[in-house]
């Protein structure tokens, strides 16, 4: 552990500008590669050499992700460390307050549908077209205002779209396949009165006013100035916890999709499989197999349907035996949870970790996936079992947080401390306790969602 922290110490002055350049030297230019070979027919040979193009991208590809994450991560550790030294403080976690305001690929993505709603409000033909029952990309696309519009769409999709809600799937449809996602989304933003420019200019005011009261008041010495030079670091690259997922964890099962559905047509000519998503559920070894020796693979595909949706259904376990207490291993605690008792009554309240403080009192929205998004409502409480960065845009209209996963250092924690938005997250039970319409009080400053 010595000799790990001793390298991570080396890392951290480097976590942002080490991400940079492995997004542009490494990652976009092979995804460019991907849209090329998104379109136009393949041959089989062709297919299966780029197929295992992309089996080497992705081992590459996940070395550089925990080459950024992994130090980004023992960073926040450390911070929690110098801040407790320095200030005395009995919730070192208390640090992460100092590190809100800082723009990052998901408020970006939050801040592009905020300005597409924007162009919506002040125009009353966009609206119609909006709040119309039938379809409203054909409705957008019947007149120039709604073409240009489209245009608009097309141009933030064609950035910030290619995501799904559950990352690392292939089989789901990204928002830049299907609008209708940041449709629904946009038409939320429209219906409340939301300031994404003014907020977020208030969050970064805060931020730098009680940094520099902090500041002032800390006794000069080693550990104020160790304190300080951590905080440095972390500033430095706070953004590259949500930057990293929209270029690694989204986008590339995203550009794969686009790339391996052109491979299921090429499957689906050779009569190897019935539709081109059928691709999906075949495992890689089957489809390398197949791509060198093609043969029908109909009934392959239709078992691993069937397991798929057995899965689906399945409940994981959290673990296997008895815990001991060396599991609380504080950097897996605070990035994914741990399982927790019951606080208080247990018929009236349950625990979580207390990731964005504050109270809020509301009616429950459970979203299971993307298809649900358009139901949560300004105020609404957001239930999920996890929150990834393809959620937040989803937090400007919510009034609180609760997830079933997750720690302190969570996408969802990080994102709801920079929406002031109350939030209660690895309760491991909000999704199975609570259904929509539930009134529930959300206390984010003590990790506790009381109901009934």
């Amino acid at each position: 552990m010595a000799k790990h922290k001793k390298k991570m110490e080396e890392l951290y002055p480097q976590i942002q500008s080490y991400l940079e350049s492995r997004v542009n030297e490494f990652f976009m230019p092979f995804y460019n590669k991907l849209s090329e070979r998104s379109t136009g027919c393949l041959a089989i040979k062709e297919a299966h050499q780029y197929v295992e193009e992309l089996q080497q991208f992705y081992m590459k590809a996940w070395q550089y992700h925990f080459e950024t994450t992994i130090p980004r991560t023992c960073l926040a550790i450390t911070l929690e460390e110098a801040y407790g030294r320095a200030t005395g403080a009995e919730h070192p976690e208390e640090v992460y307050d100092l590190l809100k305001g800082i723009m990052n690929m998901s408020l970006e993505t939050d801040r592009g549908l905020w300005l597409l709603a924007n162009q919506v409000k002040s125009s009353a033909l966009l609206r119609s077209a909006l709040t119309y029952s039938g379809n409203p990309v054909e409705t957008l696309g019947q007149t120039a205002e709604g073409r240009e519009f489209l245009r608009d769409l097309h141009d933030f999709l064609n950035i910030y779209g290619h995501r799904t809600a559950i990352t690392h799937e292939l089989t789901e449809e990204t928002w830049f396949e299907n609008p209708s996602y940041a449709l629904s989304m946009i038409t939320n933003y429209v219906q409340h009165d939301y300031d994404f420019d003014k907020i977020f200019r208030q969050i970064v005011a805060e931020r730098q006013a009680k940094v520099k009261e902090l500041f002032e008041r800390l006794p000069e010495g080693k550990m104020t100035n160790r304190f300080k030079e951590v905080y440095g670091w972390a500033i430095s690259c706070w953004g590259a916890d949500e930057d990293h997922h929209f270029y690694i964890d989204e986008m590339i099962a995203a550009k794969s999709r686009y790339f391996l559905k052109n491979v299921g047509r090429t499957l689906v000519q050779h009569r190897i499989l019935a539709c081109e998503e059928d691709i999906f559920f075949l495992y890689l070894d089957d489809l390398l197999e197949a791509l060198q020796e093609p043969v029908p693979l109909h009934k392959v595909v239709e078992q691993n349907k069937n397991s798929f949706k057995e899965n689906l259904s399945r409940q994981p376990k959290p673990f296997f035996g008895t815990p001991s207490g060396m599991l609380r291993d504080p950097v897996i605690e605070r990035i994914f949870g741990l399982p927790h008792g019951l606080a208080g009554d247990p018929a009236k309240s349950f625990k979580g970790y207390a990731a964005s403080a504050g109270i809020y009192t509301g009616k429950v929205k459970v979203i299971h996936g993307q298809e649900d998004f358009a139901k949560l409502k300004k105020g609404d409480i957001l239930v999920c079992k996890t929150a990834t960065p393809p959620w937040t845009v989803l937090f400007p209209t919510a009034g609180a947080l609760i997830t079933d996963a997750g720690g302190i250092l969570s996408h969802a924690s990080i994102v709801a401390r920079e929406y002031k938005l109350p939030g209660v997250v690895g309760t491991k039970v909000a999704t199975s306790k609570l259904k929509d319409g539930d009134e529930v009080t959300v206390d984010g400053t003590n990790g506790i969602v009381y109901y009934g």
